[in-house]
């Protein structure tokens, strides 16, 4: 099951790729350093009813963008360097696979969760 999940995402990252002309590692780097860490602080500005967050955060990201010289080499370093981290959960009796659905998927998909209930509670 994860393994499928796995190959789904990726396979999913491959066609975002060959459709913007971003390479693999930047799409990877675009959707889960940027997209969804922007997603969650919208979501939580929304929950206590600021903009701070989600312009802190912009700023961060500009500020990182326009500082580094190549975004692809920024994006193969960073990728790697996840993928480094994502490998050291072997040690505990992790796979790669698995730590990539439990960390990149399945715990985002969580927190995305968590946070939209949040946001758009009803209030009596």
């Amino acid at each position: 099951m994860l393994k499928k999940i796995f190959n789904l995402v990726y396979d999913v990252l491959i066609f975002i790729s060959n459709l913007t002309g971003f390479s693999y590692k930047e799409v990877n780097i675009i959707i889960w350093y940027i997209i969804i860490p922007l997603f969650w602080c919208i979501l939580i500005d929304k929950i206590i009813k600021r903009h701070y967050l989600k312009i802190a955060f912009t700023l961060i990201v500009v500020i990182t963008l326009l500082s580094v010289k190549s975004f692809s080499e920024f994006s193969n370093q960073l990728f790697d360097a996840s993928a480094d981290f994502l490998r050291s959960f072997n040690a505990v009796g992790s796979n790669y696979t698995t730590s990539s659905v439990v960390i990149c998927v399945v715990i985002p998909i969580a927190i995305s969760i968590y946070l939209i209930k949040k946001a758009f509670k009803k209030e009596s």
